[in-house]
């Protein structure tokens, strides 16, 4: 069951946060989104107290920063085995990171454009959930 399951969003898209907040809760999961490109985000995911992620690795600033914040997250004690759903249109990114994700325990990357038995097919597989 999904119904207490609750998962957090980080993405610096108002569109993406509205749609996936929506898509989650119309599949049962509770989720809070927020706003990668906030100074604050690592605290925010924390204070939401996550059973899953979903993060994207190019937030508005340059570079990778939402690798960044991932990063961030993975050395809070609290949050260090939290599971994450890694997505992004940037193919490039997400093969480069491949070897650092596959040390990482319940971690998945997820490519944009992805459909949402897609995004839900990963979320079972982080948060170690049978199959609908």
């Amino acid at each position: 069951m999904t119904e207490h399951t609750h998962i957090v969003v980080v993405n610096d898209s108002p569109e993406f946060l509205a749609v996936m907040a929506d898509l989650l809760h119309d599949h049962h999961y509770a989720a809070t989104v927020i706003d990668g490109d906030r100074d604050e985000a690592v605290d925010l995911v924390r204070a939401a107290e996550p059973d899953g992620l979903i993060i994207d690795l190019r937030l508005g600033r340059d570079g990778l920063h939402g690798w960044d914040v991932l990063q961030q997250i993975r050395r809070d004690p609290e949050l260090k085995e939290l599971p994450t759903v890694i997505c992004s249109a940037d193919i490039e990114a997400l093969g480069s990171l491949q070897g650092d994700v596959s040390g990482m325990r319940r971690v998945s990357t997820l490519k944009k454009p992805f459909s949402i038995d897609q995004l839900l097919a990963s979320l079972r597989q982080v948060l170690e959930l049978e199959p609908a």
